[in-house]
């Protein structure tokens, strides 16, 4: 049994030495919702855009739209949000009316959360932790504006 398993040990541990792709992603993804959206340390928003990468490369583009918001690349964002717009993802509306409130165009963050609020049955669903998370990351992003913005 002993001579089994000293041939078998060189090939567990040779195969557990392999990169789990995977594994990165997932631990990306906890370290993101962790440390920036839970804790607001944006000097940690590096997870947030390797997971956004992912996310986007394989077409989640809703997904990583919320995660390019995190990692502090509103631009990246909007583009995503577009794409999964264009794909039915409405919640995405969200991104982009949080998105032009950061870049200051008040007006177009009305539009889009007026198209958000019109196409998702439960807004607040979305809104509740977003807002706060946003409002914790961003200087530019004021959760009692957004509401207002949202509510108009």
């Amino acid at each position: 049994m002993k001579k089994i398993f000293i041939a078998i040990l060189p090939l567990i541990l040779l195969a557990s030495s392999k990169v789990c792709t995977k594994c990165d992603l997932n631990r990306a993804e906890m370290q993101c919702n962790y440390y920036v959206a839970k804790k607001g340390d944006t000097s940690k928003k590096e997870h947030c855009k390797d997971y956004a990468d992912y996310l986007n490369d394989t077409k989640v583009y809703g997904k990583a739209a919320w995660y390019y918001l995190l990692s502090l690349e509103p631009q990246k964002s909007l583009e995503a949000a577009k794409k999964a717009v264009k794909m039915k993802e409405n919640y995405a509306y969200e991104y982009i009316a949080d998105v032009y409130l950061i870049k200051g165009d008040k007006q177009k963050a009305k539009e889009y959360y007026k198209k958000f609020k019109n196409s998702v049955k439960n807004v607040n669903f979305f809104i509740d932790r977003n807002f706060k998370v946003l409002d914790k990351i961003y200087k530019e992003f004021n959760e009692i504006e957004a509401k207002r913005l949202l509510k108009d």
